[in-house]
């Protein structure tokens, strides 16, 4: 009778023994934590492209044979949740890309951040080569992301290129997803994250780092580089357009998206007839900026009302206008990371002055900034595509 309750205890004992044991010699699974935003809604393989095919693009990227592709790259496009410029749920698409490496180690991830697009289908998701910046750094050994843009791919929001908040949300939200598709997937990834943008891309990625100094999420930049980017959107007073345009698609994209968004009659007071009636037609997203150029006149008296060639800095015409880049201005965003600028004098779009201006701000306030001012080249891809390269090999030291 007085065995019974001390065999009852030595059982108890026994049942514990058993439990513990293994839960001491097994290490529990790190919990993959839900992100913040960018949760991935569908994730569809675009298959591989091989270091032979990524090599034989040099040429027509303008890419010095001195890069060597290193890995094949595995290439997904995605569609996840993010948010519009007013806060309400929307979807974005982007691409990811993966190196296959052969080995365990844990990958750096870059995100890239292309320029100007008007052609909603000319990105990423649609065709891999639209990111290039992805794809490049991921022959390298990064693991990479490329946004389309909210607006553009199969996002139904209106694309809107300087809108900061809009251009940021898209971009961290893919980061932010991604991280945790990789951690759910078993893709190993350690802390290190990197911007890479070109042209609007360089707006972005200030736009990112703007995010993130009010917003922080599970993640930091580790160092960013600027290529060919703007950032000071302000409109002087004394600002006089060209008599000749550069893009002329381009020099009415970004007035056209902020007509359609915020109804400012803008297009009536700022663009003369016959080219003002056209505008609906050729911003449709079917078309790319190249083909709604030749519908235009790059001829600035003939594109433009003289209340726009006279007075677009101080006319009550474009008061709004005025405003609303003001306040999606970047010229005073200081990233918590390094960052290197790199810019042609010669770039006939976007002024070199906004990268050497952004360059002395960084540096007067605190933050850390280098820059590379190319004598020569142009502002299309090719001529920026040995920088690239130079900014891929830039961030490796930061790894």
């Amino acid at each position: 009778m007085e065995r019974q309750p001390y065999l009852k205890i030595l059982q108890l004992l026994w049942v514990i023994i058993i439990l513990f044991i293994p839960a001491c010699g097994d290490k529990p699974e790190e919990s993959c934590v839900d992100p913040t935003g960018g949760q991935f809604i569908e994730v569809r393989s675009m298959g591989t492209i091989d270091t032979k095919f990524i090599n034989d693009l040099r040429p027509s990227f303008g890419i010095p044979e001195t890069f060597i592709a290193q890995f094949d790259v595995e290439v997904f496009a995605v569609t996840y949740a993010t948010t519009d410029p007013d806060g309400k749920e929307a979807t974005a698409t982007g691409a990811i890309y993966i190196p296959k490496t052969g080995n365990s180690d844990p990958l750096s991830l870059l995100s890239g951040q292309h320029g100007l697009t008007i052609k909603k289908r000319d990105v990423p998701s649609t065709l891999p080569l639209y990111g290039y910046l992805g794809l490049f750094g991921a022959a390298t050994g990064y693991a990479s992301v490329q946004a389309d843009y909210l607006g553009l791919g199969n996002s139904d929001t209106q694309n809107q290129p300087v809108n900061q908040k809009a251009s940021a949300m898209a971009v961290v939200d893919l980061i932010e997803g991604f991280r945790h598709y990789a951690c759910e997937n078993d893709i190993p990834l350690n802390e290190n994250v990197f911007l890479l943008g070109y042209s609007n891309g360089g707006y972005v990625s200030m736009a990112v780092h703007h995010e993130l100094n009010k917003n922080p999420r599970s993640f930091e930049i580790k160092a960013s580089v600027m290529v060919a980017g703007y950032f000071d959107i302000t409109v002087a007073e004394t600002v006089q357009i060209a008599d000749t345009l550069y893009r002329p698609a381009w020099a009415l994209y970004t007035p056209f998206m902020y007509d359609q968004q915020y109804k400012l009659g803008l297009m009536d007071k700022m663009v003369k007839s016959p080219y003002r009636e056209k505008l609906n037609d050729l911003f449709t997203g079917e078309k790319d900026g190249s083909e709604i150029d030749r519908a235009l006149t790059p001829i600035s008296k003939n594109l433009f009302t003289d209340a726009a060639l006279t007075g677009f800095g101080t006319h009550s015409d474009f008061a709004s206008y005025r405003k609303a880049l003001s306040d999606n201005s970047l010229n005073e965003v200081v990233p918590k990371s390094p960052v290197l600028f790199i810019h042609s004098k010669e770039d006939g779009a976007v002024d070199f002055e906004q990268s050497v201006n952004m360059h002395a701000y960084i540096n007067a306030h605190g933050g850390t900034a280098s820059m590379t001012l190319l004598e020569t080249g142009g502002h299309e891809p090719a001529a920026y595509s040995p920088s690239v390269i130079q900014a891929i090999d830039w961030l490796k030291q930061y790894e």
